[in-house]
């Protein structure tokens, strides 16, 4: 029992080391540091706020809030995923000289754009203040349980791909096109019903839009959308597992490829 304690605080050590190494080195030698992780989304709503709200001029109120609401959350997957595409290539030297589990690279690269959607919760409550409803009681009880269900599904996505590209050098570049489209997919910059009905479906396929509807609920209106939070919960399960099959089974060979 001695000996299962002290594996178990070895790798909570280790773990921590990588992803303080990750986020140290995202922000190394930049003049405003973390703060990017903050800035990135602002300017970037700033300008499809123009884009939408003036030349096209979507009739919706609080559309700064609507959209904050939902990018950040995605951030956080989509920079996950797009990073931890290329991990395990960019730690040859360290998966070569050490023996650890392997996956931690991945986690550690999840974990880091966790914190920058933390350092990004005080602006959503500022702005939750600032359209009326504020911060509630639901919140303590739903974002965790949104940040487990993400977490799930996005290390599910990101193991995989980590090891396929490993064997198949392609998927970085597709993966960029992957989450390109799943970014106009998934109602982020627009509502789920200004999406004629014949296409609608193929939202509610894609498991992103229940998710981000989960977050935007919570955010904005301190709703609990426990169908969206179901539907969103069951498919990262499946995601989850079937990325660690696929890490598992491909790994056997991982030393031969890299």
């Amino acid at each position: 029992m001695g000996e299962i304690n002290r594996e178990l605080r070895r790798n909570k050590d280790l773990l921590w080391l990588l992803t303080k190494k990750e986020i140290t080195l995202k922000y190394k030698r930049t003049v405003l540091g973390i703060l990017w992780s903050l800035l990135n989304p602002i300017l970037l709503a700033i300008i499809l706020f123009i884009a939408f709200k003036i030349f096209m001029r979507i009739k919706m109120e609080n559309y700064t809030f609507f959209f904050l609401s939902a990018l950040f959350p995605w951030n956080w997957f989509s920079a996950s995923v797009t990073m931890s595409t290329g991990t395990l290539i960019g730690n040859v030297s360290l998966i070569k000289k050490i023996r650890f589990p392997r996956h931690f690279l991945v986690l550690a690269t999840i974990l880091a754009q966790l914190f920058n959607l933390i350092l990004a919760l005080p602006i959503i409550i500022g702005l939750s203040y600032f359209y009326g409803n504020g911060l509630g009681m639901s919140w303590f009880l739903i974002v965790p349980i949104l940040v487990a269900i993400q977490f799930m599904v996005t290390t599910g996505i990101c193991v995989a791909i980590s090891m396929i590209n490993a064997y198949f050098r392609d998927m970085e570049y597709i993966i960029g096109v992957v989450v390109s489209m799943l970014f106009w997919m998934t109602p982020i910059v627009y509502p789920l019903n200004m999406v004629p009905e014949a296409y609608r479906i193929y939202l509610i396929l894609n498991p992103l839009t229940h998710l981000i509807t989960a977050w935007r609920d919570l955010f904005m209106s301190n709703t609990i959308n426990w169908g969206s939070i179901g539907i969103s919960f069951g498919s990262s399960l499946i995601f989850f597992f079937l990325g660690l099959l696929v890490f598992q089974r491909l790994g056997k060979r991982l030393d031969e490829v890299l």
